[in-house]
């Protein structure tokens, strides 16, 4: 997640200021509940939530190992896997040690209240490893098996991201693609997790080996072979990390690898002859690039499910208001102002495709509504939202409530 995010990471500042709103739910929408993943015809209304059908305690959970077929992730049991999850950011700071306990509610709160069957753990590759490699942070280390053993033990998935945005900011700028610390790090995980069937590698946090203009070719080539961005030579590319780790490291797990420019989209792919063929990948998005429609998505990474390139994750997402105090909206792709609309046309476009959702986080003014209890969601309200700080007559609103919905939708079970 870009730094902008991660700013607004603690309690101070701004949260205090949304923790508690009474915000109404999204209105105006329009359609009914979607239909089965891979049951909605084209052009139907877009997904509204209904009133959810589990309740905590009667959500599914999945277990490894995890394999890959056509575009479908199977779990152990041979059915389909499709991932329903938050991201859980402590440990990719600098100061993690103050996230330990956070971490741990927002973990249980995840399998308790939020209907999710995965969490995603966002590591810092310089914690782990030092940021040439050449070092092991045994306390670092316990930290994320601390953290891993408390969600596996609520039977979730747990996905350990590589994240290279937060160390010193000398460094962190040069660190845009992998780097042989890259593989070091997960060396040192593999070691522990490679043969965890419970675990998920997600390889490498929002390659940054871009710059606007650039042509496809060479994005992809920087992507998938690494080079030199910017006088920084990147000797290789999210190919040879993901030959690495399976084949030199023998890790079975499942991967999970995201595209360039910050994963906004793997569009030019498969042209640019960018498909990976490393066994057991899945292809995740983050916070997609371009208009919010179909058409952009199929373009973005549908295609890739459709005419069955590979599986397909949404790894990283969300809709929130800017902090009222902050000055500068935020980033287009994580406050969409058309999202009562869109929002939910873009979750039923998720289900009709069979594409997970892992969404960041579980953080007041983000995905919920206060840190004193994290089963409540932040709500959209069609009449005030707004992607302006200066100009939000009820700031502190998100898609925690269209989310939570849609997880027990897709994820619940009869009770």
């Amino acid at each position: 997640m870009r730094a902008v995010l991660a700013r607004a990471c603690g309690r101070a500042g701004w949260l205090g200021a949304v923790t508690g709103l009474a915000v109404a739910l999204a209105v105006g929408l329009t359609g009914a509940a979607a239909p089965p993943a891979g049951a909605a015809a084209p052009g139907s209304a877009p997904w509204a939530p209904t009133a959810p059908k589990a309740a905590a305690g009667s959500c599914g959970t999945a277990a490894g190992p995890f394999t890959v077929q056509g575009t479908q992730v199977l779990a152990g049991n041979g059915l389909a896997f499709v991932s329903y999850g938050t991201t859980v950011p402590g440990l990719q700071f600098l100061d993690w040690r103050s996230f330990a306990q956070t971490d741990l509610d927002k973990i249980e709160a995840t399998a308790r209240y939020w209907c999710a069957n995965t969490v995603r753990l966002q590591l810092n590759q310089d914690n782990l490893v030092s940021p040439d490699g050449t070092g092991l942070n045994r306390a670092y280390l316990t930290a994320i098996e601390t953290e891993v053993t408390a969600a596996e033990q609520h039977h979730l998935v747990v996905v350990l991201n590589d994240n290279t945005e937060f160390g010193p900011p000398a460094v962190s700028r040069a660190q845009k693609g992998p780097t042989p610390a890259t593989e070091v790090f997960w060396k040192e995980l593999a070691a522990v997790y490679g043969h965890d069937p419970q675990v998920i590698f997600d390889l490498f946090n929002e390659p940054r080996a871009y710059s606007p203009g650039m042509p496809p070719a060479q994005v992809w080539q920087l992507w998938h072979d690494g080079g030199v961005f910017r006088g920084v030579s990147y000797p290789f590319g999210l190919a040879e990390l993901a030959r690495y780790v399976r084949s030199t490291l023998g890790a079975q797990n499942l991967f999970w690898i995201e595209g360039p420019n910050l994963a906004s989209s793997f569009a030019g792919m498969v042209s640019q002859g960018a498909l990976l063929k490393v066994s057991g990948v899945v292809y995740s998005v983050h916070h997609p690039a371009g208009l919010h429609d179909a058409a952009s998505w199929d373009a973005g990474f549908g295609y890739l499910v459709t005419t069955g390139a590979g599986p397909v994750v949404n790894g990283e997402w969300t809709n929130y208001e800017p902090a009222p105090d902050t000055g500068s909206p935020a980033p287009h792709s994580y406050c969409w102002q058309d999202a009562p609309v869109t929002v939910p046309a873009y979750l039923k476009y998720l289900a009709a495709h069979g594409i997970g959702l892992n969404v960041y986080q579980l953080q007041p003014g983000y995905m919920i509504k206060s840190y004193r209890d994290m089963s409540v969601p932040s709500t959209i309200n069609a009449a005030t939202w707004s992607c302006q700080p200066g100009r939000e007559p009820q700031p502190g609103q998100g898609a925690g409530s269209l989310v939570l919905a849609w997880f027990r939708q897709q994820n619940g079970q009869p009770a």
